[in-house]
């Protein structure tokens, strides 16, 4: 009798303790989605990018419209239902580092995306003209006056000859 009730004991304890690390674990799984999620949304707009006739893709405005997607990653029409929101940005020329200094290439442009994780579609606040070297392009998040979680993703298009 002893016994049985020790191990009752030692079971209950241990599914307590068990219970208590539950919204630990559905946490970091949440956050390992949004990380898989916003990864995919990333990828997926550098790829049509780079798959863009560069005329098309250079073309103004710089920033690009935002583009939304549900809690899968499928892109949605408006931002009714939308978890995330894309940015994409276009440089149209970028200069390459070299030893005597970065000349402006013409040919190649720099594409900028940033996924923003916004559920509540809460308004997304964008940097101005920038003023110092450190600063972020204009149109894009600014990640001193956000409070918003969002990855950046970055990659350059060349100009077929």
């Amino acid at each position: 009798m002893v016994e049985v009730v020790v191990a009752i004991g030692i079971a209950a304890s241990t599914i307590t303790l068990m219970i208590g690390l539950l919204p630990a674990g559905l946490s970091n799984f949440r956050d390992a989605l949004n990380t898989t999620v916003t990864s995919q949304i990333g990828q997926r707009l550098l790829y049509e990018a780079g798959q863009t006739d560069y005329a098309v893709l250079t073309a103004a405005p710089a920033t690009k419209p935002t583009r939304y997607f549900d809690d899968e990653g499928t892109e949605l029409a408006d931002e009714t239902g939308a978890i995330y929101h894309a940015l994409t940005r276009v440089q149209n020329s970028t200069a390459i580092p070299s030893a005597v200094g970065g000349a402006a290439q013409n040919n190649l442009a720099t594409v900028l995306v940033q996924v923003v994780l916004n559920p509540e579609n809460r308004p997304l606040t964008l940097a101005g003209a920038p003023v110092g070297p450190t600063d972020p392009p204009e149109g894009t998040l600014d990640p001193t006056r956000t409070n918003q979680k969002f990855a950046t993703f970055t990659g350059h298009v060349a100009k077929s000859l």
